[in-house]
């Protein structure tokens, strides 16, 4: 049997988000929770053009694992880094075989890891966003920040269903890995900052963090105009201060919100740092980026969080 609703892939902050944001197109949508199925509806906090709190529900279908059954011709993934291509393997005999599968992840390099494992005409939308939303619970998020988000083809087959339009309005663009790897520069030195030293993005922007801060983004631009850097191409013509600006700019408009890397730490989950500094310190070419690697190697080494607290403020 096909289904032709969306099939929302994790009810983490972002997943509940989104299925809200499907759900205002008046699409169906079934949200699959690894635990904790809520009876109720989908309710999403949020400010009014006047600034007065309102609560908004939705209607969508929450399931586990054991309940799916049909096959699902759009698929959202919305899982940490880490997880995305095991939930897509628990569900790829849900999914058409001509269907869209989309992604909504942090980092870079588990959307090309699942590549290899999509059925044969099955297409990959990667998808970046800047909004901030935070879990209250199983079917309760609140939105903390607005922002832009964006989907653009990795993996595409001809025959697919959706072909190359997206099947969500104004976030199809065409340079989704530069769009990635933008993005994924701005986690690198905030993600890894607000989890090393427990603060909040906004706090960054001040000593003792700041000179660690703006070295990171200054090494990063530097990387990424390096000739051997092999994504030179896409990402080659951004200045430091470029780069200072924009991440800056998210730091200070996110400035309460605690980065999800934090969360994770403070909470002793395992981290994306695979997927954010991790990238650079696999990618950066001859030993280029060493805050990164500094900063790898403190997330993989979160018993002495303090000693590589000291060493990078001993750097800087």
């Amino acid at each position: 049997m096909t289904k032709d609703a969306w099939l929302v892939v994790g009810n983490g902050a972002i997943g509940l988000l989104w299925a809200s944001k499907l759900r205002q197109l008046e699409q169906p949508v079934t949200v699959l929770c690894r635990s904790d199925v809520p009876n109720g509806m989908l309710t999403v906090e949020d400010l009014d053009e006047e600034g007065s709190q309102q609560q908004t529900q939705y209607d969508v279908e929450f399931i586990t694992k054991e309940q799916l059954e049909g096959k699902y011709t759009k698929v959202l993934l919305c899982t940490k880094a880490f997880d995305l291509v095991d939930a897509y393997l628990d569900i790829r005999k849900h999914t058409k075989k001509r269907g869209l599968i989309a992604t909504l992840c942090n980092g870079l390099g588990a959307q090309q890891d699942l590549i290899p494992h999509l059925k044969k005409q099955q297409n990959l939308w990667a998808g970046i966003t800047s909004e901030g939303a935070l879990k209250l619970d199983s079917n309760r998020v609140k939105k903390t920040g607005n922002g832009d988000a964006f989907f653009g083809l990795l993996a595409q087959s001809e025959s697919n269903l959706y072909g190359d339009s997206f099947p969500y309005p104004d976030v199809q663009c065409h340079n989704i890995e530069r769009r990635l790897l933008e993005k994924l520069a701005v986690n690198a030195v905030i993600n890894p900052l607000t989890a090393i030293f427990s603060v909040r993005n906004g706090q960054v922007l001040e000593d003792p963090v700041k000179p660690i801060f703006e070295a990171a983004i200054d090494e990063l631009a530097n990387v990424m105009q390096l000739d051997s850097f092999k994504f030179k191409t896409m990402v080659g013509d951004i200045t430091s201060e470029q780069l200072n600006m924009r991440i800056a700019n998210v730091a200070r408009l996110t400035a309460m919100n605690c980065s999800s890397m934090y969360e994770d730490v403070r909470h002793n989950r395992q981290t994306e740092n695979e997927y954010i500094s991790g990238f650079f310190h696999r990618e950066a070419p001859n030993a280029s980026a060493p805050l990164q690697d500094a900063f790898y190697a403190a997330l993989n080494d979160q018993a002495h969080l303090e000693e590589h607290k000291k060493k990078l403020l001993a750097m800087h």
